[in-house]
């Protein structure tokens, strides 16, 4: 009676468990993701790339900004005054009549309207900045690259990592329908009296704390999923099945390891953000070099000038007249304190930084070149002794299956084949994924593109 009632619950849990994704998940579509499929819709999707999109998208702007200055500067400008008190004139001439109290001179109202424009002509510290422009716009397209590569290797580890979950999953649900089924025989012999019942406690008390390892493993599926659709730039609502298991390619692997060049490093993008940088550092000097040259720029101004009492403001009796002007304005840099010169040396000193830096950046990624290359190598000794213990332990699971229908085993021996069937599987999955994880990584470092 306590089994039946036991039973029971058992059955009741799992269809309640059952029902509740499904009063989330309702009418939801779901969509077969595979790893091309999952990058592209992350290429496309992902709000990092959309931001380095538009990221180059404002240097751009920016470069036309510069390239502007070229270009005459043209404005309007118009002006009023109001003369509260005017300026008096007084003459002290021999032979004129005094005149203490002086002579007003000027008008009410002063109007000026115009126009004017400025000219560059000679500016070399405008067009080595337009060149800085070009080096910006390199750094902006290489960042972006540098994100989608970015992108690349996370999509494609957490691609991995749900295919870990689930073949995990499906070892530890297997361990379970085993436990199950030795539960139930067990059972079977409690009932017969050919076992005791402690025996048939301990199988089922088995069964259950694997079925916890279940519900872990399921979750973790899930997680996984999750992280992917972030990446991915989907909704979190999606319902999305991934295609495919770890064991689908170790047939390429080998292949895939003899196409490797780890030596190439050419095209690692932070080795050529920081080469661009260096251009940058470089391009500033021409342009602190450049401030040290004369500049020649030409003016023109044209203004219509009115000035007039109150009397005969904007009427017919009101006077304009044109003033117009043209010149040319020369700027040579004589001295300004020795701050050019200790200007120049602060850059040097940038440039012998940088030159460290870029040798130190080399030997860090020449050593993490090495390293996922190591992390390969055993990756595949690991798999290939994994894939035979594998197999040992799925051929121990059966042969101690049938021993123990027999009596000839106990169900210390069923259990310790079980626990190596479910450890062995284990370690063939994670070994498979540690290949394919340090692959991503070595990919990525080498600056390989989707």
């Amino acid at each position: 009676m306590i089994v039946k009632r036991l039973k029971f619950k058992k059955i009741l849990v799992i269809a309640l468990i059952g029902l509740l994704p499904a009063t989330g998940a309702f009418a939801q579509d779901t969509i077969t993701v595979s790893l091309p499929k999952a990058l592209e819709i992350a290429l496309s999707e992902s709000p990092t790339i959309k931001v380095a999109n538009k990221e180059i998208q404002r240097v751009n702007y920016s470069k036309k900004e510069r390239k502007g200055g070229l270009f005459p500067s043209v404005s309007l400008s118009g002006a009023y005054q109001r003369a509260i008190k005017k300026q008096k004139m007084f003459f002290s001439f021999p032979g004129m009549p005094a005149n203490p109290d002086g002579i007003e001179v000027g008008q009410d109202n002063t109007f000026t309207g115009g126009i004017s424009a400025s000219l560059p002509i000679i500016s070399p510290t405008l067009w080595a900045t337009i060149n800085m422009s070009e080096l910006e716009l390199e750094l902006a397209e290489e960042s972006a690259r540098s994100s989608k590569i970015s992108l690349y290797n996370q999509v494609t580890k957490a691609y991995y990592g749900i295919l870990l979950t689930q073949d995990s999953y499906n070892v530890i649900k297997r361990s379970y329908e085993n436990s199950n089924e030795n539960a139930r025989i067990i059972y079977n012999k409690f009932k017969q009296g050919t076992v005791s019942e402690f025996e048939w406690i301990r199988a089922d008390v088995q069964a259950r704390n694997i079925l916890t390892s279940v519900v872990s493993a399921e979750n973790a599926v899930n997680l996984s999923k999750l992280q992917l659709m972030m990446l991915m730039g989907i909704d979190m609502n999606t319902e999305i099945k991934v295609e495919g298991k770890l064991a689908d390619f170790e047939s390429v692997m080998y292949s895939e390891v003899l196409n490797i060049d780890a030596s190439k490093l050419d095209k690692n993008s932070d080795l050529k953000q920081f080469e661009i940088q260096m251009k940058q550092l470089a391009q500033t000097e021409k342009i602190h070099k450049s401030s040290l040259l004369p500049t020649l720029g030409a003016s023109l101004n044209y203004q219509y000038m009115s000035y007039a009492n109150d009397s005969n403001t904007f009427n017919a009796d009101q006077y304009w007249f044109p003033t117009s002007t043209l010149g040319l304005q020369l700027t040579i840099p004589l001295f300004q304190g020795g701050a050019k010169h200790y200007k120049s040396k602060q850059l040097k000193i940038q440039r012998e930084e940088l030159d460290l830096q870029q040798e130190n950046l080399k030997r860090s990624l020449q050593l993490q070149t090495i390293s996922q290359m190591n992390n390969i190598k055993n990756a595949l000794k690991k798999i290939e002794s994994n894939k035979e213990s594998l197999r040992q332990a799925e051929k121990g699971l059966s042969i101690s299956q049938k021993m123990y229908e027999v009596g000839m085993a106990t169900f210390l021996d069923l259990n310790n084949a079980d626990l190596n069937y479910r450890n062995a599987g284990l370690a063939y999955n994670q070994s498979i994924y540690d290949f394919l994880s340090s692959k991503a990584d070595l990919e990525k470092l080498l600056g390989k593109e989707f």
